[in-house]
């Protein structure tokens, strides 16, 4: 069992790589990486597409996930209802994608965003590899329908928060969840995990230890080549 004092903070999804001590940052990258990181997911995300994704474009996903031992899965991507291609175009996409990782068996990360009708209804019948919603930010009822599809979700706790966003936190099963900072920095990643700690009763220790564990879980297949971080990074 690894010592309290040596499991890392997760950064579950971000966009900017810290130097923050004892912290892992899995940054996402839109198609070819374009910065420095030490762990990464690469997709086409639905807000920077103006077509359907080409050949080419899929092949650079299956190839960094299946050559590159730090990229640890597929995303972000997904559906936006408020910006962006035509829903319909940007499920094309989705689904071209989803189909990448059932091929390479990489876990996916979803951005959702007014439309987790057609989220759960694709879930149902393309889920093939592990799912993670990030940013997760709508209350407990829909929270309980994504999570019953066998989708976790990566959260954001925050100093002020909204009782519906509060109740959601308090209510997901901790074996469920990730937390992230996404493109708001305001707030560390430890900030992050103190807020959610004391809104759920539980020790920064404990919560680290469940929050790796998750981690290392989900992205099960990549991990194994980075196995002993915190030797490495000691």
């Amino acid at each position: 069992m690894t010592p309290f004092s040596d499991i890392p903070y997760i950064d579950f999804h971000t966009h900017r790589r810290t130097d923050q001590s004892g912290t892992i940052c899995v940054v996402s990258m839109n198609g070819v990486p374009d910065r420095q990181a030490d762990y990464f997911t690469s997709g086409y995300h639905p807000w920077w597409l103006e077509d359907n994704l080409s050949v080419s474009q899929l092949a650079v996903l299956e190839d960094l996930y299946t050559h590159n031992k730090d990229c640890l899965g597929i995303g972000e991507c997904g559906l936006d209802a408020l910006r962006g291609l035509t829903l319909e175009r940007q499920e094309e996409n989705f689904i071209m994608q989803l189909e990448v990782a059932s091929r390479c068996g990489a876990p996916v990360i979803i951005h959702c965003v007014r439309a987790f009708d057609r989220l759960l209804r694709l879930a149902r019948t393309h889920r093939k590899t592990p799912w993670v919603v990030h940013g997760f930010v709508r209350n407990k009822m829909l929270a309980r329908q994504v999570l019953d599809q066998g989708i976790h979700l990566s959260v954001a706790p925050a100093i002020k928060m909204t009782p519906v966003f509060a109740e959601m936190l308090a209510f997901i099963p901790l074996q469920n969840v990730f937390l992230e900072t996404d493109s708001e920095h305001s707030l560390s990643i430890d900030r992050r995990y103190a807020i959610f700690a004391d809104l759920r009763g539980i020790g920064i220790d404990l919560l680290k230890d469940r929050m790796f564990d998750n981690f290392k879980s989900f992205f099960a297949a990549k991990w194994k080549y980075h196995d002993g971080w915190s030797e490495q990074s000691s």
